[in-house]
């Protein structure tokens, strides 16, 4: 159990300075990494410089030198045992200050940052679904409205060119008037029709000759 919570412990901090690496370009763990090598080489340094100073006045002997180094180490480990509290307090300040709110979430933990229902979930896969049949039909309707629309270009096209062919044949051609022939073609007819509902003879000049003004002479067929 307790190997269970170190390790979550250990989870959790590893998440914060990944946030704190994100937010500041650093971590605490490295500020307070920083701050623990400073407390140790002054430890090993004054440490040092005392047994320098006592060798260099008493100027002892080879054993006598061995027992200086030898406590010399044993005086590191007492100021470094000294200092352990001092650095648990350093930590937790470093802690303090370096620290992201848990408000804040990372780019790739922004989408979790709100949580949702199965109800709210499946209503959401509803409406994605409706979406993407919305989607479909108007890509359908987009299709036959292309093809409608080609085939209103073609058609704009041939009206043209009929257009322009009918320009063409109208411009090229020019109908002759007929108007007064048709209107002397009726005339004939009245005057056609009035002959025989008088019951008068029609001679051959007459019938067949219908230009006004123009003298003819009536022939026997049958003695030419």
């Amino acid at each position: 159990m307790e190997s269970d919570d170190a390790a979550s412990a250990e989870s959790r901090k590893r998440k914060r300075e990944e946030y704190e690496m994100q937010l500041f370009g650093f971590h605490s763990r490295a500020v307070y990494a920083t701050l623990k090598n400073i407390v140790m080489e002054r430890i090993q340094s004054r440490s040092k410089k005392l047994c320098e100073t006592l060798e260099k006045i008493y100027k002892p002997d080879s054993e006598n030198l061995a027992v200086l180094k030898a406590n010399e180490e044993r005086l590191v480990k007492a100021y470094y045992a000294a200092s352990v509290p001092y650095l648990k307090n350093i930590e937790n300040i470093v802690n303090k200050f370096i620290a992201v709110p848990d408000n804040v979430l990372a780019d790739e933990d922004k989408l979790q940052g709100v949580q949702y229902t199965e109800a709210e979930f499946e209503c959401m896969r509803g409406k994605l679904e409706e979406f993407q049949q919305r989607a479909k039909r108007a890509t359908i309707l987009n299709a036959a409205l292309k093809e409608e629309l080609q085939l209103i270009e073609q058609s704009s096209i041939c009206a043209d060119n009929i257009d322009r062919l009918s320009h063409i044949i109208e411009s090229g051609i020019a109908c002759p008037d007929i108007s007064d022939k048709i209107h002397q073609l009726v005339e004939d007819y009245k005057r056609f029709s009035a002959l025989f509902e008088d019951g008068a003879p029609v001679s051959q000049n007459s019938l067949y000759n219908r230009i006004d003004d123009l003298n003819c002479t009536d022939c026997d067929m049958d003695t030419l």
